[in-house]
């Protein structure tokens, strides 16, 4: 299992280089959620620079707005599939909340889980989507269960870890712009990364 701790340790390093960069990339970020057509391609800019910085390239902020209209239609390709999925499990968990009975419970069960591993597929999803040849959404998605297949114990603590850094931000008032956002995707960049690197062979004696 790749240690999660690491990873976590590795991203905030990256995010201390560069935190001024960073804290007004997102800032820019949370402003492009405001009208929604230019929230998942600012999305997909952030895990660009997340991935750049991860390489230690150098980056500016001229750069966004190409950027920004090359992944425009990439990231709709994630995002339309990504909130209509979204839209019915958490529609089905709003709905029947509150319904009796030990199926309804089972099923509140089953798609609470499907929600969590959905979240957590997505949370990957452009670390792979910038490593691979074949950009498509399945393909993307295919990489990102085998992550979570081959390395469970580090995908959910670090998909803990991430819940609860955004709830603590949200209940203190604390701005997402403040690196939070920058800082998640270097996490998720970090992981991806160090998953992909080739496996040393052991030298026989």
């Amino acid at each position: 299992m790749i240690n999660p701790f690491r990873i976590l340790i590795h991203a905030a390093r990256l995010w201390w280089r560069d935190w001024i960069g960073l804290v007004l990339l997102n800032i820019l970020w949370l402003a492009l959620q405001i009208p929604i057509v230019t929230g998942p391609p600012a999305t997909a800019v952030l895990y660009a620079i997340a991935q750049r910085m991860y390489k230690d390239e150098y980056w500016e902020m001229q750069e966004l707005w190409p950027l920004l209209r090359q992944l425009f239609w990439p990231a709709w390709r994630w995002a339309l599939p990504n909130l209509i999925i979204l839209l019915v499990l958490t529609g089905n968990l709003y709905a029947y909340q509150n319904a009796a009975g030990a199926a309804w419970t089972v099923l509140r069960l089953v798609w609470g889980t499907a929600l969590t591993v959905w979240l957590m597929l997505n949370f990957f999803y452009w670390p792979f989507w910038w490593r691979q040849r074949d950009k498509s959404w399945r393909t993307t998605l295919a990489n990102c269960g085998r992550f979570l297949l081959l390395n469970p114990g580090t995908a959910v603590i670090l998909f803990i870890f991430s819940v609860t850094l955004i709830s603590v931000s949200v209940l203190l008032a604390v701005p997402l712009a403040a690196g939070v956002v920058g800082w998640l995707a270097l996490v998720g960049v970090t992981a991806v990364q160090r998953a992909l690197q080739p496996v040393p062979e052991k030298t026989s004696q």
